[in-house]
């Protein structure tokens, strides 16, 4: 247990430490950006970063949750790893050709939102030789936090120098791509180096069987995606720009508290998995530990946000709006409590294996999702639009919970 819980402090430190520079950079870029291109554009490049994340799930293919097994799995043989990870990077090629395709038919047809489209290709196209499955499954993350720290940093002297005003907009996430683009570069010759990896061969069988193994774990993937999103969207299309800014600020601060709740119950996984495995009633007793734990530090986090929400306002948005960005973080600063009590949740079901039930919630949803991105939209005043995050995470504590509860 103490060579478990070691291990958990120290996959904590580098995972977390991955996603704060992740935060950190967004906190340091929002208001360099939104001084360049303006509250209304700075809108339009969030929706393309969300757009990106999205094909990103899709061309990833739950790699990154099946990949680093494999890795773990085969450490020492590298035939195995390349014969069992040639295929997931295949897919993720197949994905970008197809996402390419899309970009130039949307250009071709003149859609206004084509130049943003076309701007995060290096994003999406760093996604393809992302080489995250490899570091996670050899327990080497601190070399992939260097690499990470190293292309955040270049990110933001690239959108300083080359991002002038609300013109260059469309080439934010451009320019955040081919920094990612820099440091993936240099953990593969990393990789090579070291001969973790040799060039894999591509099979049509393995691919096949890629396809139909990760399949229910994208549909899931995707789903909660776009649970969080779709009412970005729908602000979007529905042409309030101000709002929209001020949205897409909220929801990146929730982003931001979302990526280091990841971080914390990827680095308990192991240990969970092995109580949860031995005893069922040692791992309520963890839980209730761990949900105690979540619950002070997240109330704390939400207490901070409310009472610094003018701070962050001012940081992180236009003096003339300022007044609407502190009503929105306010009023999300609850948000971050109820996505770390339902953390458990999804990693009890995950660990019974239930990934028909998995699915079956995530899509559920995502159709939940659709039906209050309507009703918020043609009922909600735009100025409590923030309620709608309040709405969505609280249904998915509910939902998960009580299928939780009728699993065990």
């Amino acid at each position: 247990m103490a060579h478990l819980v070691k291990r958990s402090i120290s996959n904590l430190f580098h995972l977390g430490s991955v996603q704060a520079t992740n935060v950190l950079l967004q906190l340091i870029l929002i208001p360099l950006v939104l001084k360049r291109v303006g509250l209304e554009a700075n809108g339009y490049v969030l929706i393309a970063l969300s757009l990106s994340g999205f094909i990103s799930i899709l061309l990833n293919y739950a790699s990154n949750q099946t990949g680093p097994i494999d890795v773990k799995l085969s450490i020492g043989d590298v035939v195995a790893t390349e014969k069992s990870l040639a295929p997931l990077f295949g897919i993720r090629f197949m994905f970008f050709v197809l996402y390419l395709v899309v970009a130039i038919g949307s250009y071709l047809l003149h859609f206004s939102f084509s130049v943003f489209l076309f701007g995060i290709s290096t994003l999406v196209f760093s996604e393809v030789i992302n080489p995250y499955i490899y570091f996670l499954g050899l327990e080497q993350l601190k070399y992939y936090n260097i690499a990470n720290l190293f292309s955040r940093v270049i990110s933001f002297f690239l959108i300083f120098h080359f991002i002038l005003d609300p013109s260059y907009a469309p080439f934010v996430n451009s320019l955040v791509g081919i920094s990612q683009l820099l440091g993936f570069g240099l953990l593969w010759v990393y990789l090579f180096k070291t001969k973790r990896i040799t060039k894999g061969v591509f099979s049509f069988r393995g691919t096949a069987f890629a396809l139909r193994k990760n399949f229910p774990l994208t549909v899931s993937n995707l789903a909660v995606h776009l649970q969080q999103s779709i009412y970005l969207y729908g602000l979007g299309f529905m042409g309030n720009p101000v709002v929209l800014g001020a949205y897409a600020i909220a929801d990146k601060i929730i982003w931001g508290a979302r990526m280091l709740i990841i971080a914390f119950s990827n680095s308990i996984y192991p240990m969970a998995i092995e109580i949860h495995h031995g005893s069922y009633q040692e791992w309520l007793t963890f839980r209730k530990q761990v949900n105690k734990i979540l619950f002070f530090l997240l109330l704390g986090l939400g207490l901070l946000i409310f009472i610094f929400a003018p701070i962050i306002a001012i940081w992180l948005s236009n003096s003339k709006d300022q007044v609407l960005v502190i009503s929105f973080i306010r009023g999300i600063s609850i948000v971050p409590l109820i996505i770390g009590l339902n953390a458990l949740n999804v990693m009890e079901i995950l660990m019974d294996k239930t990934f028909s039930i998995q699915l079956r919630l995530s899509i559920s949803i995502f159709l939940v999702s659709i039906a209050l991105t309507m009703i918020c939209l043609m009922l909600l005043p735009s100025n409590f639009s923030f309620i709608y995050l309040l709405l969505i995470e609280s249904i998915c504590l509910v939902y998960y919970e009580k299928n939780r509860r009728h699993i065990s």
